[in-house]
């Protein structure tokens, strides 16, 4: 169904036949509607010059300054696909044979009758209707067969980066070149707090632009993904005559990227690439060397191209790399709720990759994300999995581009949870002792002992006992006393019942008892406070 309207503007020398013109329309009706009347020649070509610039136009012809004639030759020297209707009271031949010189649609006569007026704009409205109707059809058929063919090739790559095993070659992707190679575009946040999802995606989207430009001059085909935390896979197939061209190539996507980085100054780059492969078979090894290659610029430094075979290969497996002894501190700072412990574990864990030169440095985030991974298995957050909180570490240590900088943020994304476990420990501690005080807040005129309380807690009476004095700093025994005390003060102020009734009312059976308690707290007799505060 139809949707887009079709804007007309209306210009005549007299704004009141102009308004006149406007009442005519049946705009709804041919899908119309008015974007101006004006009365001058000079106003309407300022408005068909903007962006915002009319589909139809409804001019007269005699106006100052610019008549119509005039405004529909300047139009067309702007090469504006706009339709004309011409108006006018005169009847000399030569106007009409002017207009439709110029291609104007119809030619009318004032008074412009209303059934020939729309007669005209409903033949306008449904050319234009028609025209745009094609023009999307044509354009999404264009982008339908250019985004399958993307998805395509796109969907294969990340099956070859996430499968084990090879797929056999989807025959809709060519591979015609003797040479198979993959590359890793790596981009880091120069403030993982800062991330901007909307940039990301025009960023991204711009360097597999500059990718598939660049290597579609040199090879047989190119595959672009993105993968999570900013991971942009390429793989391309090439002649062997071509090896050296393709080391350029990379080069010059290098530049072109920076270039085009330095007006964001939020993103650093750089380029792992694997070792060629002349077997299909092997393509997700040389994927995996780029990533690898790329993971190495903790140690290098961003900014830079990263070759696999200049990389040492330590032998050690990406699983295992926590040893036992680690967790056991790991889980220690955790129980004690010790985030120097924790500290200090992330700091051993780390030294090794400060005195040893050889080593393969991508393991400094296979063993962040093993840390990530074993302290969230440890430690219960009961919304921990549903808040993401794991998943945002780990991507936030996958943007640091330094080992100072990788640790930081271990310490202080983990460091916060252990404080938080902290604290929730203590405000589950606390929940009984808040409950107590409030069962005798609302309970001071009944009998209350320990044992009582322990029991609406839940506590052992020794280990409450224990725990409220720590908490208020005073036993039960003081603390109901206190309230009871201090309500009888309230009922001695505000009501005229009796010390008698009143020691009754805050739990005190004997009223002798009771003002015997009250002067010893108070510092005077029940019916002397009463005589003070009265």
């Amino acid at each position: 169904m139809q949707s887009k309207k079709w804007h007309v503007l209306i210009v005549d020398d007299e704004f009141r036949i102009g308004t006149l013109i406007k009442k005519l329309i049946h705009w709804d009706e041919l899908n119309l509607d008015c974007m101006a009347v004006v009365d001058n020649g000079g106003t309407a070509f300022e408005i068909i010059q903007s962006e915002s610039c009319p589909n139809v136009v409804i001019t007269d012809i005699r106006m100052p300054k610019i008549d119509g004639l005039e405004l529909i030759i300047m139009t067309k020297e702007l090469q504006k696909d706009m339709k004309f209707i011409v108006i006018s009271g005169y009847k000399e031949f030569e106007y009409a044979h002017q207009a439709l010189k110029y291609g104007v649609e119809d030619y009318l006569l004032k008074p412009v009758s209303e059934d020939e007026l729309n007669h005209v704009l409903k033949k306008i409205s449904e050319e234009l209707s028609a025209s745009w109707q094609s023009e999307q059809e044509q354009r999404a058929f264009k982008e339908t067969v250019s985004e399958s063919r993307h998805i395509i090739k796109r969907d294969f790559l990340k099956n070859i980066i996430e499968t084990e095993e090879p797929e056999v070659v989807d025959d809709r992707v060519e591979f015609q070149g003797e040479i198979y190679r993959g590359i890793d575009i790596k981009l880091d946040y120069v403030d993982y707090n800062k991330k901007d999802k909307k940039q990301d995606k025009l960023t991204t989207s711009r360097i597999e632009e500059i990718v598939e430009r660049i290597l579609k001059t040199e090879t047989e085909e190119v595959l672009i993904c993105e993968k999570e935390n900013l991971h942009i896979y390429c793989l391309f197939n090439y002649d062997f005559s071509k090896s050296r061209a393709i080391k350029d190539s990379v080069n010059d996507i290098m530049m072109e990227i920076k270039d085009y980085l330095l007006g964001f100054e939020q993103y650093e780059v750089t380029i792992g690439i694997g070792t060629e492969r002349k077997e299909f078979a092997e393509i997700r090894f040389s994927i995996k060397e780029a990533h690898r290659a790329v993971g190495n610029r903790i140690k290098q430094g961003t900014g830079r191209i990263i070759y696999a075979e200049t990389i040492q290969h330590d032998g050690r497996t990406e699983e295992g790399v926590l040893t036992e002894e680690w967790k056991e501190q790991i889980r220690t700072s955790i129980e004690s709720y010790s985030v120097n412990k924790l500290e200090q574990c992330i700091n051993q864990v780390y030294s090794e990759y400060k005195i040893r030169e050889e080593m393969d440095f991508s393991g400094c985030y296979d063993m962040a994300e093993e840390i990530v991974n074993y302290f969230f298995d440890y430690v219960e957050f009961q919304q921990e999995e549903e808040n993401g909180e794991r998943k945002s570490v780990i991507s936030n240590c996958q943007h640091c581009y330094t080992i100072s900088g990788l640790k930081h943020c271990l310490k202080n994304s983990l460091g916060k949870f252990v404080e938080k476990s902290k604290e929730a420990a203590e405000a589950e501690s606390v929940k009984p002792i808040r409950q107590a005080r409030k069962y005798m807040e609302d309970h001071y005129d009944e009998k209350i002992v320990l044992e009582d309380l322990a029991e609406i807690v839940g506590l052992n009476p020794v280990y409450f006992s224990v725990l409220f004095k720590k908490e208020t700093g005073i036993n039960v025994s003081a603390y109901l006393l206190n309230i009871r005390i201090e309500k009888a003060k309230e009922f001695l102020c505000n009501t005229n019942e009796t010390i008698a009734a009143i020691g009754d009312r805050v739990g005190y059976k004997d009223s002798r008892y009771f003002s015997q308690i009250f002067t010893k707290q108070v510092g005077v007799k029940p019916a002397l406070y009463r005589k003070l505060h009265s």
